[in-house]
């Protein structure tokens, strides 16, 4: 009898810890550069040498993805049935002695070139050739980083973060990833040291860097927002940031339309929508004419 079976749950949880891993990898590159600029450190003076300097965290991230993107897979085949996963044939199974139980774990998975095959065979939905493309050269490009210390091989982070999303968003696309990474954050081990007060902080910090980052084609398939219009605060992470050490003018919200009457703000962290008021900021200062309804603030400069 075979043990320990795991679940299509299991393959998704431990495939998004490590995307979330490579994204906090990524991530904390952008805002440690973002951040130097802040203390008055000339990034442009710097930037070739410390995207050189980062080149190893960046590979490597790259190759934690596509193990995530592995893992997702399974899961997904998993939903079929876990058996589908092992490789070898009986012959070549585990043995055991007769009344034991063999673990799952003993036995030998699909190889990451058998994924793809087994899934579109079995699974009532097939991946697109946009997926598999994109699988099989991170898959080509992984092998590369972890059999070979090529000096030709260059991985800029743009595209680390933009294969996450792609992936991610192919294999779910009713889940946001800015929800995921605040889930992970939120159960991270920081949370045990006292220090989640700055979730809402570094959340919004991370996504709009990557905002500014990606193309706006990307942005609006990943995040659902048009990266050209007017950006607000979003009530609820404004809320939730600790601003006593953070003044938080991060904005990541925008309306839901650019009609002048549109009553509603979406916020890709929260994946909510939120009403809102157009009228003019009670501050003499601010030209902002949008009023959260849920807790009375401007969202253009956070009166209230």
């Amino acid at each position: 009898m075979i043990n320990n079976i795991p679940t299509c749950e299991d393959f998704y949880t431990t495939g998004r810890e490590l995307l979330d891993i490579a994204w906090d990898m990524t991530a904390k590159l952008l805002v440690n550069l973002d951040e130097a600029e802040y203390y008055g450190i000339d990034t442009k003076a710097v930037s070739e040498e410390y995207w050189r300097l980062a080149d190893r965290q960046i590979t490597t991230a790259l190759a934690i993805t596509q193990q995530g993107i592995e893992l997702l897979i399974k899961g997904r085949i998993c939903e079929v049935s876990p058996f589908l996963l092992i490789a070898d044939p009986p012959a070549k199974w585990p043995s055991q002695r007769e009344g034991e139980t063999v673990e799952f774990s003993k036995f030998r998975t699909l190889d990451a070139q058998d994924l793809i095959q087994v899934h579109d065979t079995c699974s009532p939905i097939q991946f697109d050739s946009d997926f598999v493309n994109k699988f099989n050269e991170l898959r080509q490009t992984r092998n590369i980083i972890m059999h070979s210390p090529s000096r030709s091989l260059d991985v800029q982070v743009g595209e680390v973060i933009d294969a996450l999303l792609q992936m991610h968003n192919s294999l779910f696309p009713n889940v946001s990833w800015a929800k995921v990474r605040k889930n992970a954050l939120e159960f991270s081990p920081n949370t045990a040291l006292e220090s989640n007060d700055f979730i809402s902080n570094e959340i919004n910090r991370e996504l709009s860097l990557i905002i500014k980052l990606l193309k706006p084609s990307k942005v609006a398939k990943y995040f659902k927002i048009d990266k050209k219009n007017r950006a607000y605060l979003c009530p609820e992470c404004y809320y939730q940031a600790n601003r006593d050490a953070d003044d938080f003018e991060y904005k990541n919200a925008r309306l839901l339309s650019k009609d002048k009457e549109c009553r509603a703000v979406y916020c890709p962290v929260c994946d909510l929508e939120y009403i809102v008021t157009r009228e003019k900021c009670l501050d003499g200062d601010c030209l902002g004419n949008v009023m959260s309804d849920l807790h009375g603030m401007c969202l253009t400069c956070g009166y209230h």
